[in-house]
């Protein structure tokens, strides 16, 4: 029984991986990129999030999915911001994003407005399907060994290193150098929004650069919670390992306990970027 269990998990991670398709993406003036999905039949608009480390739905959407079960136990998250979230997991059933299938996964809700969009896909959905963001051409290729194989011959290829919590949430990271002269581990964050980069408070005075002004901003979800941010010019951001891939002479935030070296929006990177969590790398055509 055990054996005949295996075989049919194995083929049916094939025929996820064999599922070649180009689904459309919308780019959205403020940089989110957003495409539709079904849950349990029900489809919706959602933000592909890959700094997001668990899939959220807005309450509305979430109240339409027919089948949902509350999990047990919860989930403690952390924005970067440091903002603490402690949330409740539910397990909702048929996620469908054109030909890739889950047949289950734990999703959390918020009572909150995303404009008319209905929640936040993170990667826990991609965990074994590497896909190509192409904003040219305005899709999301899910890729194929083959497919795969080409994008890398095609591309720079930039080791990813992969945070998983509890096997709940899962982000990416990778190296980059800045005005030559730290190398910070920044997170890749296609949800952050247009030309966002954002760092550490602390690396302001080590990379010594002189804050242009300052704000504090209030939480959306809890307005109790502040954080204080210091803007900046950064000369060069460089990816470590593959310096040509670069941007020169834009202006950073430096946020007030951060809970990482930096976070950016990864459009910048090139105009394919292909995400491939199995083999921790992405792989960038300019």
């Amino acid at each position: 029984m055990l054996q005949k269990i295996i075989i049919l998990a194995s083929f049916m991670i094939i025929a996820m991986l064999a599922a070649h398709s180009q689904v459309p993406i919308q780019v959205m003036e403020s940089g989110h990129i957003t495409v539709k999905a079904k849950v349990d039949g029900v489809e919706g608009n959602f933000i592909l999030d890959t700094g997001a480390g668990l899939t959220v739905f807005t309450k509305s959407f979430f109240e339409k999915i027919p089948h949902k079960v509350a999990v047990d136990g919860g989930f403690t998250a952390f924005r970067a911001t440091g903002e603490r979230l402690d949330i409740d997991l539910y397990k909702v059933y048929n996620f469908q994003l054109d030909a890739l299938h889950k047949s289950e996964d734990e999703v959390s809700f918020l009572d909150i407005d995303l404009g008319g969009l209905d929640g936040i896909l993170s990667l826990k959905l991609f965990e074994q399907q590497p896909f190509t963001i192409d904003l040219v051409k305005k899709e999301l290729v899910l890729e194929t060994e083959r497919s795969l194989s080409n994008a890398r011959m095609a591309g720079e290829r930039i080791p990813l290193q992969l945070a998983q919590s509890h096997g709940k949430a899962l982000d990416i990271f990778a190296y980059f150098r800045v005005n030559d002269s730290l190398t910070l581990q920044l997170c890749l964050d296609s949800g952050a929004g247009k030309d966002v980069y954002r760092f550490n408070s602390k690396y302001l005075k080590r990379l010594g650069l002189k804050a242009l002004d300052s704000t504090v901003r209030k939480s959306e979800i809890n307005t109790a919670f502040a954080s204080k941010t210091y803007r900046a010019n950064v000369a060069k951001l460089a990816v470590a390992n593959v310096p040509s891939v670069q941007i020169t002479n834009f202006r950073a935030q430096f946020v007030d306990g951060l809970i990482y070296d930096g976070i950016m929006w990864i459009n910048w990177l090139g105009s394919r970027i292909t995400v491939d969590i199995p083999g921790k790398e992405l792989v960038v055509v300019k």
